[in-house]
C-alpha cells in the first residue's frame, strides 16, 4: 500500500508523543530527523504497544538546557526522564542511527532500565578520525550556511535512487525542524560517543539489529554475540520513511515484550 505523507511539523508542539497502549518501546531518532521521522511506524505499532516518540534537544519543541553540552548518554538521561515522567519504568529503546548510540548508551550505562534494545540502521561503533574530521567539517558548513541548506545538500544520501520521492520530502521537512545548534550538538556527541562493540558480544538484554541492504551511509555491525538476532530489510538508511511497512514486520518479528 503507497504511504500518503503529510506534513510533519504537528509533532512538534510537544518535546515528545505517547501513543497506545501496551508494553512500551520509546523511539529515539537520528541525525537529520527528528521524532515525526517514525510517523509512519508508530501509528500501526500503537495498536499494540505503548509508543513514545522523543525529539532530542534541539529538534522540534525540544529546547537545549543553556550553556549544556551533550553526550549520547545526555541525551539517554533526557529520554529516561521523559519515562520517569509518564510512569514507565522499563521499555524496549529503539534507536534509528544516532539514536541506536544513544540507546546502546542508556543500556550499557544503565541509565534506564531496558528490557530489549532495537538497532535499526545503527552502528555500534565509535568514530574513527575520518568520520570525526568530516563532522569537523560539516560543523561549521552548518554554523556557516545554515540548517536549510545543509539539509537540502544532505538529504538525498540517506536514500537509494529509487526511493519515493515523497519521502525524501518527508524527511527533508522532518530535518529542517532542527536549530543550528541542535544539529552541531548532534555532530559533538557522535564524535565523542565509545565504541560499544564488547557491550553487544556480552550483552544479557535482547539485541535486535535491523539492516537495510540499500543502505550507503552505516556498514553492517559485526557481532557474534549470543542475544543478538538480525534482519535485513532492502531499504536505504530511512527505511521508516521509504518503506515502512517493511520496518513495522521486522519490528514486529524481533520484538520479545
Amino acid at each position: 500500500m503507497k504511504t500518503q505523507f503529510h506534513s510533519p511539523q504537528h509533532l512538534t508542539q510537544s518535546p515528545y508523543t505517547k501513543r497506545g497502549e501496551g508494553p512500551p518501546i520509546v523511539f529515539i531518532h537520528g541525525f537529520l530527523s527528528g521524532a515525526s521521522s517514525f510517523e509512519y511506524v508508530v501509528e500501526d505499532l500503537a495498536a499494540t504497544n505503548t509508543i513514545i516518540s522523543v525529539d532530542l534537544p534541539g529538534i522540534g519543541a525540544s529546547n537545549i538546557k543553556e550553556g549544556h553540552t551533550y553526550t549520547v548518554e545526555d541525551y539517554a538521561r533526557e529520554i529516561q526522564e521523559v519515562l520517569a515522567q509518564e510512569g514507565i519504568e522499563e521499555a524496549t529503546w529503539l534507536g534509528h542511527s544516532m539514536g541506536g548510540y544513544v540507546a546502546l548508551a542508556a543500556a550499557d550505562e544503565r541509565i534506564a532500565q531496558v528490557n530489549q534494545l532495537i538497532l535499526l540502521f545503527s552502528s555500534d561503533l565509535a568514530d574513527g578520525e575520518e568520520a570525526i574530521a568530516k563532522r569537523e567539517k560539516q560543523k561549521k558548513q552548518i554554523e556557516e550556511e545554515g540548517v536549510s541548506k545543509f539539509v537540502d545538500g544532505m538529504i538525498g544520501n540517506f536514500f537509494p535512487e529509487d526511493a519515493p520521492e515523497e519521502a525524501i520530502e518527508f524527511m527533508r521537512a522532518v530535518a529542517k525542524d532542527a536549530t543550528v545548534e541542535g544539529m552541531v550538538q548532534q555532530l559533538a556527541a557522535m564524535q565523542s560517543r565509545k565504541d560499544r562493540s564488547k557491550f553487544i558480544e556480552n550483552a544479557k538484554i535482547p539485541i535486535s539489529i535491523i539492516e537495510g541492504t540499500n543502505d550507503k551511509i552505516l556498514p553492517p555491525i559485526e557481532t557474534d554475540g549470543p542475544n543478538v538476532q538480525r534482519v535485513r530489510i532492502p531499504t536505504g538508511h530511512m527505511g521508516m520513511a521509504e518503506k515502512p511497512a517493511l520496518v513495522i514486520d521486522a519490528v514486529r518479528m524481533m520484538l520479545v515484550h
